[in-house]
């Protein structure tokens, strides 16, 4: 019924994503497996967060082996949490180290880590948590920092929150929607979307399971659908759209595409670079080519119509994550 890691290990990637519902054991397996590995090899790892207030509770009381204590694989193995280390047999198995101080580290060597775990990757902008600036790109740097020449791996854990997220747009990658694993790059990147259905339909008949039935937190914490996304104005542009202008968001370019028989208004990732109207609102964005514009522009007044009278379609949950930010943000 629970998870197991065995299956991705067999793909052999460095950057691993493992997304899948609370409770199905994504960490218990990690864990189990770089504590047999350290008693087997005398290899180490190191289990990132991206903040220190959140490795605070992991470290405290021993809380990252507390579950794990009770598996009767290491009835005999003593596991302690020590400091910003984890101890197993009263040898240093791992380390405990924050993504916000990691480039403390870079003079740091890492020569026994070949395995970073990160836990809870993925974040509920409902918490007072977000994501850092250039983060997929922290995580590389650190990575760097501890395997140097070394193929090391990276175990990327979350929960089904999301799939726009900084680091999805970063390496451009997507889920695997027809199977539970994908891979990128020639196989370095790898994305296992968990789909256990012996686990859920076991959660389905707990009391908890019960009530939240027909909710969507049911589709979140036993269906691992994702908790803030919805389908809602996902649509591909219509074949007679025409193309308008592109926008230019974040060093992103959009095409804003009209279809004038339906009245509707696109925002792809297609846009025409032979066309000279490009617009930004970032003076970050603004080049040679570009139009700095603001709110009131006719050209943002037309998207703020189409998206008040729902005429406004996205392409991805990207887009539509992006702009509409954009529309909160500057017209709200």
């Amino acid at each position: 019924m629970w998870y197991t890691i065995n299956r991705v290990l067999t793909y052999n990637a460095m950057l691993n994503f493992i997304i899948g519902e609370r409770g199905v054991g994504k960490s218990y397996s990690l864990k189990k497996h770089v504590i047999k590995r350290f008693l087997k090899k005398n290899r180490k790892f190191i289990y990132l967060r991206r903040y220190e207030t959140e490795l605070e509770k992991s470290l405290k009381d021993n809380e990252f082996f507390k579950d794990i204590c009770k598996d009767p694989d290491f009835k005999d193995i003593k596991l302690k949490a020590k400091g910003d280390k984890f101890l197993v047999n009263d040898k240093v198995a791992g380390y405990a180290i924050p993504l916000s101080k990691s480039t403390i580290f870079k003079s740091v060597p890492f020569p026994d880590v070949d395995i970073i775990i990160f836990d809870e990757f993925l974040i509920d902008p409902s918490t007072c948590y977000h994501y850092m600036k250039n983060e997929p790109e922290k995580v590389l740097d650190f990575m760097e920092t501890v395997g140097r020449l070394r193929d090391i791996q990276v175990f990327l854990l979350g929960n089904s929150i999301s799939i726009v997220n900084p680091y999805f747009d970063y390496f451009n990658i997507s889920l695997p929607y027809n199977s539970d694993i994908k891979t990128f790059k020639e196989g370095l990147i790898l994305i296992n979307y968990i789909k256990n259905e012996v686990y859920r339909e076991a959660k389905k008949q707990t009391k908890f399971g019960k009530l939240t039935e027909g909710t969507k937190y049911s589709s979140y914490a036993i269906d691992n659908k994702f908790l803030l996304d919805n389908n809602n104005f996902i649509r591909k542009k219509s074949p007679n759209s025409k193309f308008f202008f592109t926008l230019i968001l974040n060093k992103v370019k959009y095409g804003i595409w009209i279809d004038y028989d339906e009245f509707t208004m696109y925002v792809s990732t297609k846009y025409n670079d032979n066309r000279p109207i490009q617009l930004t609102f970032n003076y970050e964005d603004h080049t040679e080519k570009s139009i700095l514009i603001k709110s009131r522009s006719v050209f943002f007044q037309n998207i703020i119509s189409h998206y008040d009278t729902g005429k406004l379609f996205f392409e991805n949950q990207t887009i539509k994550s992006e702009i509409t930010k954009l529309i909160h943000r500057t017209h709200r």
